[in-house]
């Protein structure tokens, strides 16, 4: 398990080199007390593996700009791509002058996955008003959702993705407003926001992962029971915890749907959030933070490796065996 004595770790992305591991992750120190207090004292941290159980503690390796910048406030939760020996880092950024309401996707260099450069002032996508909602002064929401960088090469054309956390306007109703934002890019340089992958379920659907196994297409997403619309709700039979699930699609242009059932996380005791697929050695297993415990208290640490079975549907269930 990753844990650090004196941090609480939550949100992280991995990336494997030469059969080695780099886990990223948003950090902060438990001098703070109130675990709530993280997300505005908050640095990315790195620890690497050979077999995902026992880490080696690196340190900081992206910290908010020290001069005004859209990333002078937090820098959030994102995602890396190694593509031609570079290393390209994708995070969220938020500006301190906005009192943190705009989210916006940052991208940085690397030369090795142990340390990063902005690219410029590293802005690498903004919000696109025309397809998204974005942030009003009495609007329903007190920020603007444009978050949690997924990139990937697209399966099937020469260029790149991303899958965000994003709000677009395709409800009435507020908490049917959460949407997979996406964009694409030829470069990973510049990059140009698409139509949603997904929505109308809920207010947001967090830490989007994208990947596929045999025949079929997943995208894994977290929220919490305060994120889910009364239409999510009509027909929902599991616990009411926040944690880790998924939709599905025969093909990766659609169309995607929730999965059906309980979260994938729901068998867990403690609440399991932020997961990530991992294949390894031809398997698949799902690593998560260990968000609340069963008497509510914050944990802050990165679950093992948890095996994955796949059914006749390529449906996903965790074994705990």
């Amino acid at each position: 398990m990753l844990k650090i004595k004196d941090k609480w770790v939550w949100d992280f992305w991995l990336a494997n080199d030469d059969n080695k591991w780099y886990c990223y992750f948003l950090q902060a120190d438990k001098s703070l007390k109130d675990p709530d207090l993280r997300h505005n004292n908050v640095t990315q941290g790195l620890a690497t593996s050979k077999d995902l159980i026992n880490w080696d503690y690196y340190g900081t390796v992206l910290s908010p700009s020290k001069k005004e910048n859209f990333d002078d406030y937090t820098v959030w939760t994102g995602s890396i791509l190694k593509e031609k020996s570079q290393w390209h880092y994708f995070y969220t950024g938020r500006n301190k002058s906005e009192k943190g309401v705009k989210q916006r996707i940052g991208h940085a260099l690397g030369n090795t996955p142990y340390s990063f450069k902005r690219c410029g002032n590293g802005l690498a996508l903004d919000l696109d008003s025309n397809i998204y909602l974005e942030f009003a002064e009495n609007g329903f929401w007190k920020d603007q959702a444009m978050r949690d960088p997924w990139v990937m090469k697209h399966p099937h054309e020469n260029k790149y993705i991303m899958a965000y956390t994003a709000r677009a306007a395709i409800n009435n109703d507020p908490y049917q407003c959460g949407v997979i934002g996406m964009a694409e890019s030829n470069d990973l340089y510049e990059w140009k926001s698409t139509k949603p992958l997904f929505g109308g379920l809920f207010s947001q659907l967090e830490v989007p992962q994208i990947f596929k196994v045999k025949n079929k297409w997943y995208c894994l997403f977290c929220n919490h029971p305060e994120d889910w619309s009364s239409e999510f709700k009509k027909n929902y039979n599991g616990p009411n915890k926040r944690g880790t699930h998924y939709l599905i699609a025969d093909k990766f242009d659609g169309p995607w749907k929730l999965a059906p059932g309980p979260y994938l996380t729901s068998n867990s005791e403690i609440e399991l959030y932020a997961g990530r697929i991992i294949e390894k050695d031809m398997k698949f297993f799902l690593m998560a933070f260990l968000h609340d415990d069963e008497d509510g208290n914050f944990i802050g640490e990165i679950s093992d490796p948890i095996p994955i079975n796949f059914d006749k549907d390529g449906l996903m269930n965790l074994n705990f065996n």
